[in-house]
């Protein structure tokens, strides 16, 4: 700032005349001069200090608003994570209740199973039996045919002549 104010006054000094009335007049003319332009820089200054505030009241404000919106998408996005987890958790209780359903269905499938299969196992066995009995009864069947035609037969021919007569 100095160096404006020499060179205005070197402006000065040379575009006054040579026969300058009183030196005096010089010094209170540059005094009015450096005063005058003081207050127009300290009012400029002051001006830029304002602008400088206002930018800086500015970026703050704006600074603000992202620093808000930012903890909005934070919030939200907690938020939304909160709600997936209780589906989560909701999806992988059905998954447990549905196996533990399954499971029992299964299980009581496979006692099922085996009952029939033991039930058939006897079956298999009672008719086996009811075959072999089928077998000694069908044999003691024949035994007693034969014995009936043995006995039968026999006593015919000792009757000497009947069964041939006949």
């Amino acid at each position: 700032m100095v160096h404006k104010h020499m060179g205005w006054l070197r402006d000065r000094l040379q575009d006054r005349p040579a026969s300058a009335s009183d030196p005096m007049d010089n010094i209170w003319s540059f005094a009015q001069a450096v005063g005058r332009s003081a207050a127009a820089d300290g009012s400029a200054a002051l001006d830029l200090v304002h602008q400088a505030a206002e930018m800086i009241g500015g970026i703050e404000d704006r600074a603000n608003e992202t620093q808000a919106r930012a903890q909005r998408l934070v919030s939200d996005a907690i938020e939304k994570l909160k709600l997936a987890d209780g589906r989560v958790q909701s999806a992988e209780n059905a998954k447990r209740t549905a196996l533990g359903v399954a499971s029992a269905r299964l299980e009581k499938a496979v006692n099922a199973l085996e009952c029939a299969e033991s039930r058939l196992a006897a079956a298999e066995a009672r008719a086996l039996e009811a075959e072999r009995r089928a077998d000694g009864a069908e044999a003691a069947l024949r035994r007693i045919e034969d014995a009936i035609r043995t006995q039968l037969l026999g006593e015919r021919h000792s009757d000497g002549g009947l069964a041939t007569a006949a």
